[in-house]
């Protein structure tokens, strides 16, 4: 990761801190509902009216719960003419959050992300579900694909390492592809993220791999741990990816710290314990009194909640540059 010494001195300190405050270390920013695309795995779509914090609205909010790392999304937050100053206002120079925009790229071009970069964010995160234009049809944004083909190794050649990076959500559409969507995000010159489906967005339980399918899938998660050994770029660990697949087999995984670990604002401001949770709460402690102490879901496990529940010892077990940087922070 592009995360200097410093940095990263920064963000594992506060995330102690908020550890002991039970404060969370991700918030996502869902900055819009409303989206260019209307995706098959996806709630949003659209257009959408509703009410908007402006940008000193987010920073307050960002600077009581005082992540460790921030996300911009959506919806579409691309779709947002506002979206830089939302950025600049969260931003805090050389201090967490750590800010990450996610975006379909329907609306991506180098000038913007130069311009979000200027802004503050550190990385910005697309999404892909196919290594072709089926993404686009599964998008259902004509030529989406092509878009980001253009944009994306552009992208990659002209600025830093791992300053652009790819999320893909592991469903029953896609887990045969992903191999290859590995092998593309290195032909693109990106590090690929992988989350996991889960049905309560779309009520959709023919997005989880299960049944016959799973020992395909086990076959899959084999093959691109082996990749990853050789040097292809995927940031998740053998861990994280096995217990993608624990999730699936098991359907469920008890445990859940959202509310605690990690949450969502909602354009207006309100939070809600997850995006697939449809509860809204005006403070986190309300939240962890209303919500958090008594949930029980296991139906999600997104890479937000893999990453968030991950103990001190396995998030610095699976990220040893951030190691080397620790043990000497003041070294950029």
């Amino acid at each position: 990761m592009n995360i200097t010494g410093k940095m990263a001195m920064r963000m594992a300190w506060l995330g102690f801190v908020n550890k002991a405050k039970n404060k969370p270390y991700t918030i996502s920013f869902e900055i819009t509902h409303a989206c260019t695309a209307n995706c098959w795995h996806c709630n949003w779509g659209g257009p959408i009216k509703e009410k908007r914090l402006d940008a000193a609205g987010y920073a307050e909010i960002c600077r009581k719960l005082d992540p460790v790392v921030a996300n911009i999304s959506g919806g579409e937050p691309l779709a947002r003419n506002d979206v830089y100053e939302i950025v600049e206002a969260i931003a805090n120079p050389g201090r967490p959050p750590w800010i990450v925009v996610v975006t379909n790229a329907s609306q991506l071009t180098p000038e913007r992300f130069f311009r979000l970069k200027e802004a503050g964010m550190h990385q910005l995160s697309v999404s892909l579900d196919f290594p072709d234009d089926r993404h686009s049809e599964f998008r259902r944004i004509p030529g989406l694909f092509d878009r980001m083909a253009e944009v994306l190794p552009l992208l990659a050649r002209t600025t830093e390492k791992d300053d652009v990076s790819l999320n893909v959500c592991i469903t029953a559409w896609n887990y045969r592809d992903l191999p290859d969507i590995v092998r593309l995000a290195k032909r693109w010159g990106l590090a690929v993220n992988f989350s996991v489906y889960s049905h309560l967005r779309v009520q959709d339980r023919d997005g989880l791999v299960n049944g016959d399918s799973l020992e395909e899938l086990r076959g899959v998660i084999d093959e691109v741990i082996d990749m990853r050994d050789r040097g292809y770029p995927v940031f998740n660990t053998p861990g994280v990816l096995w217990k993608y697949y624990q999730f699936l087999a098991e359907d469920g995984i008890p445990g859940c710290q959202a509310g605690r670990r990690f949450l969502v604002i909602n354009p207006d401001g309100r939070l809600t314990p997850c995006a697939m949770v449809m509860a809204y709460f005006d403070t986190q402690e309300d939240m962890l009194e209303s919500f958090t102490k008594q949930n029980t879901c296991e139906q999600c496990y997104i890479s937000t909640r893999a990453n968030a529940e991950k103990t001190f010892r396995q998030a610095l077990a699976d990220n040893p540059a951030i190691v080397r940087k620790l043990l000497r922070p003041w070294r950029a």
